[in-house]
């Protein structure tokens, strides 16, 4: 049995690799994990403050707490101008797919390919759709691409102290949101918002640059007006810079555009739950405790739907014991339902 290679900052992590890592930690900490889908999460009927929830083989579980973190299952954001070419939602058919439906781009070999967005979902999904034999073009909105720098193993005291490191790269911004965000909590509404709207803008990986630059057309300061179907393939009507018009026909648009972090995307939550659940001014996601319980007592949000309270570093794994420490502290002295 061959040992694995050391994994360091310059080792791009394989998806086999994190899933493994997933995989053991749930086996070792965490024990049996019940596959169903959740479809209902309700206030049970009888009151008593505690919750029902449905699963999609028809069993119903009675809990006195339940955690929302379901990553951004469901909530993938395809720009208004790009929703007419999916009027039924992704599929085999559709010319618009969201980056996150595809784990295998291969099918669009042969196929030209626009790529909408700068960020690293975008960059690595050209990448991967060229080298899969895809005719592909990149467009970007903003003027240019941002790639990170190869980090250092040894960095002198100087660069340590000018731009300290961080899970989430270096600077004495990123530094302190990662070390605190129990304090990001406690900014105003709507500096919390910008921190959210503006730390970790679209970039690319530092490794994954030499597979993008020079090998396909980028085109910044770019944006889809426009698209329509034409046709077996779509028609994008596209505004450069100066707002010079152009065209583009593809056989299929790959939207790598974020997404939206809206309570009423989450399907499971029931409309009672919802309509009860109090949101972060200027935003859909919910407003919560230092111990990451929503306006509902008893129901608790990590991950991304937890960043415009807690700040970036809860879109990430690296957020996640910050998260399950102050969940299971709090949640751990409820009633249990009988």
């Amino acid at each position: 049995m061959h040992a694995e290679p050391e994994l360091t900052e310059l080792t791009p992590i394989p998806c086999d690799v994190f899933v493994r890592y997933g995989m053991w930690f749930q086996k070792r900490y965490v024990g049996e994990v019940d596959p169903g889908r959740v479809v209902t999460v309700e206030r049970a009927p009888a009151g008593g403050g505690w919750f029902l929830v449905r699963l999609d083989d028809g069993q119903e579980l009675s809990a006195a707490a339940v955690v929302v973190a379901t990553g951004l299952n469901g909530l993938a954001e395809i720009p208004e101008a790009l929703r007419d070419l999916a009027p039924e939602g992704p599929g085999p058919a559709a010319l618009v797919s969201h980056t996150s439906h595809h784990t295998d781009l291969s099918p669009y070999a042969g196929q030209r390919v626009a790529v909408v967005g700068g960020g690293q979902s975008a960059l690595e999904s050209a990448a991967l759709l060229h080298e899969a034999g895809a005719e592909v073009q990149v467009l970007v909105r903003e003027p240019r691409v941002l790639w990170g720098t190869k980090p250092g193993l040894a960095r002198p005291w100087t660069q340590r102290v000018a731009r300290p490191a961080s899970p989430l790269g270096t600077g004495w911004v990123l530094a302190a949101v990662c070390k605190t965000p129990g304090g990001v909590r406690r900014f105003p509404a709507a500096a919390r918002m910008l921190l959210f709207r503006r730390a970790l803008g679209p970039s690319g990986g530092w490794w994954l640059r030499d597979r993008v630059e020079n090998i396909m057309p980028v085109r910044t300061s770019t944006r889809v007006t426009h698209a329509e179907a034409e046709g077996p393939g779509a028609h994008l009507e596209l505004a450069g810079q100066g707002g010079a018009q152009t065209t583009l026909t593809v056989d299929h648009v790959l939207a790598a555009t974020g997404y939206r972090l809206d309570l009423d995307a989450v399907p499971f939550l029931s409309p009672a739950v919802l309509a009860t659940l109090t949101c972060v001014r200027g935003s859909k996601a919910p407003q919560l405790s230092a111990s990451l319980e929503s306006s509902v007592p008893g129901l608790y949000f990590t991950g991304s739907l937890a960043a415009p309270v807690f700040g970036p570093m809860m879109r990430f794994v690296a957020g996640t014991e910050f998260a399950a420490r102050r969940i299971t502290r709090h949640a751990s002295r409820l009633s249990v339902p009988r």
